[in-house]
């Protein structure tokens, strides 16, 4: 369980910066959560069609090795970052 949870940050790293970097977009456009949550399910649904691709595939061997299914990979990347936006989010609105 713990290797799956470190091959799922292993993926997760590379992208917190995009999504941190799409947040921060989302929050000066419009600062409500459910907008951020919507944008990052649209997202994180297009990585989910990356990775199902077979030439991605190849290149994403890692986390197959450990026993994490595309679904998982996918599902356990939005929570943490539902999470990461949400507590910015609030933090944000705390100072506005």
């Amino acid at each position: 369980m713990l290797n799956q949870f470190r091959a799922i940050l292993f993926y997760y790293r590379p992208i917190a910066v995009w999504s941190f970097a799409v947040t921060i977009l989302v929050t000066i456009y419009n600062p409500g959560i459910v907008c951020a949550l919507l944008t990052k399910l649209f997202l994180i649904l297009l990585f989910w069609l990356m990775i199902n691709d077979s030439s991605m595939r190849r290149k994403l061997k890692f986390y197959k090795m450990v026993g994490v299914s595309n679904f998982k990979l996918v599902l356990t990347l939005y929570v943490i970052d539902s999470l990461v936006t949400c507590t910015f989010l609030f933090l944000i609105k705390g100072f506005i």
